[in-house]
């Protein structure tokens, strides 16, 4: 899980564009085999196999700097990632984080194509963790809505703002319920920890968050084990 790309830049959220590529590279010596939302989503609803070592590489919030410095790199590696974006801020900045960034536009999501999937990261970038069931369905629609407006092919693929979900278990079953009735295959929390075939809760994949204050030897072991203690 990615967020930001900087030319020089290192923070929890900003990987520099040399962080980037020394760490795509690894992946690649290391034969991990990048694979796309759609053969992951092939994976569970039609049982189709996926290549060994297979690694899903995201971006969550769409921010112009994806476009600008991820976009290069991956093409010249020949590698493809999954853009969640949270579709109300969509040309605008990140309004949950003091409007710091800029995020895409209509037309600059389109030039992601086909390096880049794209899928859904919410609509008003909120923390399910917080929100009634009633709440989360009224976003649910909302993003999708919006990004059926885009008029940009997306898959119907979910990443949680935050990471968070709800805490209580029957309000947690609603909102699956809810993205199972949206058609939504599959969706993503933080974790930092290994996913395990066959994963038990198609709701529930997690991600191992990648962030440039951490060292290439962080990076590897998290890789190679997940969670770090």
């Amino acid at each position: 899980m990615f967020h930001k790309i900087d030319p020089e830049r290192q923070d929890p959220l900003t990987v520099s564009v040399q962080q980037f590529e020394q760490r795509l590279q690894w992946l690649i010596d290391h034969n991990y085999q990048p694979i796309t939302l759609k053969q992951l989503v092939a994976s569970i609803d039609q049982k189709q196999s996926l290549p060994a070592r297979p690694v899903l590489i995201t971006f969550d919030d769409a921010y112009v700097n994806n476009l600008t410095y991820a976009l290069p790199v991956l093409q010249r590696l020949n590698l493809t990632a999954v853009l969640f974006v949270p579709t109300a801020f969509v040309g605008q900045c990140n309004q949950w984080d003091g409007c710091t960034e800029p995020l895409m536009t209509t037309e600059q999501l389109k030039q992601l194509a086909p390096t880049f999937e794209l899928a859904l990261h919410s609509h008003q970038h909120l923390n399910y963790k917080t929100l009634s069931i009633s709440d989360i369905q009224a976003d649910l629609t909302q993003n999708i809505t919006a990004c059926n407006a885009l008029e940009i092919p997306y898959v119907r693929a979910f990443a949680y703002p935050y990471g968070g979900r709800p805490k209580d278990p029957a309000t947690k079953r609603a909102m699956q319920d809810a993205m199972q009735q949206a058609g939504i295959r599959l969706a993503f929390r933080i974790g930092n920890r290994l996913n395990r075939f066959p994963v038990n809760n198609r709701f529930e994949w997690q991600r191992l968050d990648i962030r440039g204050t951490d060292s290439m030897a962080r990076f590897v072991r998290q890789i190679r084990f997940g969670k770090l203690i």
